[in-house]
């Protein structure tokens, strides 16, 4: 039962080497097909998608005493904190974060005074936006 005939054991290596040649070419073929469509599909994305797959952070804010420099920072945040729908409770933490040198300094001056005064934190964006206006923008400016 394990003898075949000879001929017959030929033709089916012979088919399967015509299918495995034809399945190289095809699935080569398929290969750069696949690729082609991967590639179009990433940079043709359905128009429905959302737009919070984009990468948008908040600049940073060193501390200048420049008023344009502090307004033109102020409406950044706001329009970032619009687009990206930002909640109110998480708006003074995420621009502490982005708070760099003399401004940093100042922050942590402004909460470690509060806690010594016994006051509460300041919890609201109009808080803190009063705060940095009062302390880098010139009093005519206010």
């Amino acid at each position: 039962m394990m003898q075949e005939k000879p001929g017959t054991l030929r033709s089916s290596r012979s088919t399967s080497k015509q299918v495995d040649s034809d399945d190289k070419s095809n699935s080569v073929g398929d290969f750069k097909e696949d690729v082609y469509t991967r590639r179009s599909r990433r940079h043709h994305r359905p128009q429905d998608r959302s737009y919070n797959d984009f990468r948008v952070d908040i600049p940073e804010f060193e501390g200048q005493l420049d008023p344009d420099i502090l307004l033109d920072w102020l409406q950044t945040v706001e329009r970032i904190f619009k687009f990206k729908g930002i909640p109110e409770e998480g708006k003074v933490k995420l621009v502490a974060l982005k708070l760099r040198k003399y401004a940093s300094i100042w922050w942590s001056n402004v909460v470690t005074k509060r806690v010594r005064k016994g006051k509460g934190k300041i919890r609201t964006w109009e808080k803190m936006k009063s705060k940095l206006k009062s302390k880098f923008l010139p009093p005519h400016d206010l």
